[in-house]
């Protein structure tokens, strides 16, 4: 798995970045994101060091999932109660934006 993209996107994002599951399905060289494809990339990201919400990729390569480094920095407490109460399908598509969304405007403070 090619986490290069993953990585800068994550990095210019202080630690967090919204990434369409498109450009995560790219990242293992696949054509279409079925079954064993998002639980390779699962498997990958969880491997390099980062989390993602929903916890459980879509199939969709136009939804989004919110991406972000594992372990201590910023927004870590945050994303450990993202951990502890995650949804999923369109709820969980929404949250994955809003959360961005938010992280995003406590950038800016």
């Amino acid at each position: 798995m090619d986490l290069s993209e993953v990585e800068k996107a994550v990095d210019d994002g202080r630690g967090y970045a919204a990434i369409s599951v498109k450009t995560l399905r790219n990242s293992v060289g696949a054509a279409r994101a079925k079954k064993n494809v998002v639980a390779e990339i699962s498997a990958g990201l969880r491997a390099g060091g980062f989390g993602h919400v929903p916890f459980e990729i879509p199939k969709r390569q136009d939804r989004v999932v919110l991406v972000y480094r594992l372990g201590p920095g910023r927004g870590a407490a945050l994303m450990a109660m993202v951990e502890a109460a995650h949804g999923d399908g369109e709820q969980a598509n929404g949250a994955a934006w809003l959360l961005s969304t938010m992280l995003s405007s406590l950038d800016t403070q």
